[in-house]
């Protein structure tokens, strides 16, 4: 198995490499080697698919953006970012493998213009775990921890009974999927700005070209801004209204000016 993942991850940035094909591959031999009872062998198997994945999925996050599908490749993101945590957790000598997308994953979700989300509140009632079955509760454990890899297979709790609390809004989310947005009565309405993704896509063709920027604080005239009030949000973004935020500035709205740069890198 470790010269097939050798030989696997030496082509994984080749043109036309088939991701879903070679994980179907190395899931089989995944499976073999459960049903084996080779434990060693069915978890580097699980890493060399999760890489695999995290590489296919951020592949898909740069067309997604191409075309101006910018939810949609939020969410998948945060699919990655969870995938990332999920590899390194269990294979810390894999980082070498995803760390570039890492580090991309952060850069772009720096520039959505996304601050608000839902957050649910959630009463599990009753939860078993994935790798036994067995009943998950605070005084019983079975002794396997969700987010970990046990031959060839990650624990994670399945829930079988639970409630909806409530519903809250919250501007530092566990999960990134659900962000608020407003509705026109026919359904989600988005009101959202990716003029700074669009100006990435602008020159960010391939998807292991490496970029980065800085940003720059400066103040503009608030007649730069037609038509602002005092009951209008603030032009510089911190959700507030403008009465209670840069009206009281001296020196005017604040401005962040961002300066994008590229170079080459996987």
């Amino acid at each position: 198995m470790n010269n097939r993942a050798s030989e696997i991850l030496k082509h994984i940035f080749d043109k036309g490499f088939d991701f879903d094909a070679t994980i179907k591959e190395v899931d089989e031999l995944r499976l073999g080697y459960r049903q084996q009872g080779d434990v060693e062998k069915a978890n580097t198997s699980w890493a060399l698919m999760a890489i695999l994945r995290i590489h296919r999925d951020f592949r898909k996050v740069h067309t997604m953006l191409l075309e101006k599908q910018f939810y949609e490749a939020w969410c998948l993101l945060e699919t990655i970012e969870i995938a990332v945590g999920n590899l390194l957790r269990n294979f810390p000598g894999t980082l070498n493998a995803v760390k570039y997308i890492s580090m991309m994953v952060w850069q772009l979700q720096s520039l959505y213009p996304y601050k608000v989300f839902m957050s649910t509140e959630i009463l599990i009632k009753k939860r078993t775990c994935s790798i036994c079955g067995k009943k998950r509760t605070i005084r019983h454990h079975c002794g396997h921890f969700p987010g970990y890899v046990y031959n060839g297979e990650m624990c994670y709790d399945t829930v079988e009974v639970a409630a909806l609390e409530g519903l809250a809004l919250v501007f530092d989310p566990e999960h990134k999927y659900a962000v608020a947005f407003l509705s026109d009565g026919n359904g989600r309405k988005d009101q959202y700005n990716y003029m700074l993704l669009e100006e990435v896509m602008k020159y960010w063709r391939d998807p292991f070209m490496a970029w980065h920027y800085t940003t720059k604080h400066i103040h503009k005239s608030p007649e730069e801004f037609p038509g602002l009030t005092d009951d209008s949000m603030c032009p510089c973004g911190s959700g507030k209204k403008y009465e209670e935020c840069c009206k009281n500035d001296p020196e005017g709205v604040k401005h962040v000016v961002y300066m994008f740069g590229a170079g080459r890198g996987k």
